[in-house]
């Protein structure tokens, strides 16, 4: 790290951070530094500590929780370690939507205080919650800490290419233009993806030479397919992809764009950030002294090694609590030590989204993965999305260009029919462009199916 490095992390940002309310950021960063380095059993007596205080303040300050648990015969006193929050139910958007505003929220939090804040909605529901600049702070320091994982240290040039940009002073341009100078951060605004933008993407890149570049997983794979179709390469040292799964052929072509740089993937959802790789890329780190993860299935926990939906608790966040939420993700949780020597959990496989997985005739869930590179490898397709609409039934979008063939249409229904079942019908549509949402993702695979069975099994809640 050199001095303009420590000398913005030690007097720069501390003045900044303060200024814009959001004090906490490099305390609690400082902490994470250090608590990841704890035993697993430290950080399970910190998660324990965490939770215990939240439920106590939950069941004083939060209507819905303390109705929740006096009609359940509980007390804040029956869940004192997260072995407990069994007990509790397992909640995900529609019940927290359905007590939005004033039922789900702290009391004890003023009005002026709470921040309006909400999810994408790149799965079609827009979530919406309160936060606190507490609470925001403690999120960036989470976020802040992968981004070390992967490299990076502030001061260092680093790049966005996302449809809005960083910003800890949203309300002045000319601070704005400020904190963007002291951070040396290029923001590249996200808009169509055609061969010309991509162009001018990856000349600005070159450029300016950043140590890090953050982008949405398949934005940055079509800048790098482009890249690696025209014989351009640069060498960025850390390339972090978030809000989408990435499947290990888009890894791939990512990394031979910005050879010899590595992708490292960061996980977060619904204001909060979740994991992120380190160095040993053995999976993904979990947030342990900010949120407790839960793996189910069928609505009970299942084993390390077993995939299942990921069910969150926020410990830290009471403006709106997310206590056994789900987010609908799919993962394997780990807790054998990484070989980078940090006690965090892993995640060692995220999945993505449940409505981004296949579901076969008989009930078993396929990954993408098996397709991303079929279409990688075919020049012919400039874009695809593919829509399971039935289990057997699969809509398939594409955007090709000249050199598509009959051969590359037949080559794309076989290796559908190999992975879901001969008797599966299948749908190619040619289209101009997959639309984006309103987040500006491009979700590659969407299982209405999935949905459609997790809507039916939906449990009604209190």
């Amino acid at each position: 790290m050199g001095l303009y490095n420590r000398l913005l992390r030690s007097a720069a940002l501390p003045v900044g951070a303060y200024a814009a309310g959001y004090r906490e950021v490099l305390p609690y960063l400082q902490g994470l530094e250090a608590s990841q380095w704890w035993t697993a059993e430290q950080l399970r007596d910190l998660q324990n500590r965490k939770l215990q205080r939240l439920i106590m303040h939950v069941y004083e300050h939060v209507p819905y929780y303390r109705e929740l648990m006096q009609a359940s015969g509980l007390r804040p006193a029956d869940i004192q370690t997260t072995d407990d929050l069994v007990k509790l139910p397992i909640v995900d958007k529609h019940v927290l939507t359905g007590n939005y505003p004033d039922h789900i929220r702290d009391q004890s939090i003023s009005q002026s205080e709470l921040i309006a804040a909400g999810s994408s909605g790149s799965t079609g529901e827009r979530l919406l919650y309160w936060t606190t600049k507490s609470q925001k702070a403690k999120k960036w320091a989470g976020l802040f800490r992968f981004w070390e994982m992967a490299g990076y240290h502030f001061g260092d040039r680093y790049a966005t290419f996302t449809v809005s940009a960083n910003r800890g002073l949203r309300n002045s341009p000319l601070l704005l233009r400020l904190e963007w100078g002291l951070l040396r951060h290029l923001w590249m605004p996200m808009i169509e993806i055609t061969d010309a933008n991509l162009e001018t993407y990856a000349r600005k890149l070159d450029a300016f030479r950043p140590v890090m570049l953050r982008s949405y997983a398949s934005t940055a794979y079509y800048l790098a397919l482009w890249m690696v179709r025209h014989g351009a390469n640069v060498p960025i040292p850390a390339v972090i992809t978030t809000g989408e799964t990435l499947s290990p052929y888009m890894r791939e072509v990512i990394e031979q764009a910005f050879a010899p740089g590595r992708v490292f993937v960061e996980y977060g959802g619904d204001g909060m950030q979740f994991a992120g790789e380190c160095d040993h890329h053995q999976g993904y780190h979990l947030n342990a002294e900010t949120s407790f993860l839960e793996v189910v299935r069928d609505g009970q926990r299942v084993p390390d090694g077993e995939l299942g939906e990921l069910v969150f608790t926020n410990l830290e966040a009471t403006a709106v609590p997310f206590i056994r939420y789900n987010i609908h993700d799919v993962g394997i949780l780990t807790h054998e030590p990484c070989g980078c020597g940090r006690g965090l959990p892993r995640l060692t496989h995220l999945e993505g989204r449940l409505t981004d997985l296949f579901v076969t005739q008989d009930g078993h869930w396929i990954s993408v993965h098996h397709f991303t590179g079929l279409f990688g490898h075919m020049p012919s397709v400039n874009a695809f999305q593919v829509i399971q609409r039935q289990s057997d039934d699969v809509l398939i979008k594409l955007v090709v260009n000249d050199a598509f063939t009959d051969e590359d249409r037949q080559m794309i229904l076989e290796t559908f029919h190999r992975y879901l079942g001969s008797g599966t019908r299948l749908e190619l549509e040619f289209v101009d462009d997959i639309p984006t949402t309103p987040s500006g993702k491009r979700r590659f695979f969407i299982s209405q199916a999935i949905e459609h069975e997790r809507q039916a099994g939906q449990p009604e809640q209190p």
